[in-house]
């Protein structure tokens, strides 16, 4: 069996919606509308809107696609090498958040929040963001680096570009 062109969908009430919070307020890039209800991103997922009509919610039903209140369901994850930047965007934006900036156990900068449709997005420092900074959090010790980021030395070194 070959598999390929995996791509992350996201139900979604309407699409159109859906389009203008990753597009104009993450700065998504569309790569392809089709017919303003299965909308795919550069970034690797699509949105597709739910119809009553279509097979899914037929046989999940669609308070099991659509129920805000299932928060869980579901994570879309991003990097970005300016968190402070997107986190002021989403409050600047009255964006309903999971958690505000957290230090995950790695030593990464997340936070978690909301789409319009209640699918959780985390938006996480890029990794060679975070390792960076531990890295000189650690006073350069790689080793120290890779104990507390949870990352092999081997790994450390191709980011960091040392010996």
């Amino acid at each position: 069996m070959d598999l390929r062109n995996c791509t992350p969908v996201l139900f979604v009430k309407n699409a159109q919606t859906a389009r203008q919070f990753y597009e104009s307020l993450l700065e998504m890039k569309v790569k392809a509308d089709f017919g303003g209800l299965n909308i795919v991103f550069e970034e690797g997922f699509a949105v597709w809107q739910i119809m009553n009509e279509n097979i899914i919610p037929q046989t999940l039903g669609s308070d099991n696609i659509t129920n805000r209140d299932l928060t869980s369901r579901f994570e879309m994850c991003f990097e970005t090498e300016d968190l402070d930047n997107v986190y002021k965007t989403l409050k600047d934006n009255n964006i309903k958040f999971l958690h505000e900036v957290n230090v995950e156990l790695w030593g990464q900068r997340t936070i978690r929040f909301y789409d319009p449709d209640g699918h959780l997005v985390e938006v996480g420092e890029a990794m060679h963001v975070f390792i960076r900074r531990i890295y000189k959090e650690e006073n350069y010790d790689i080793e120290a680096t890779a104990k507390r980021a949870y990352t092999p030395v081997d790994i450390l070194k191709q980011i960091l570009q040392v010996q």
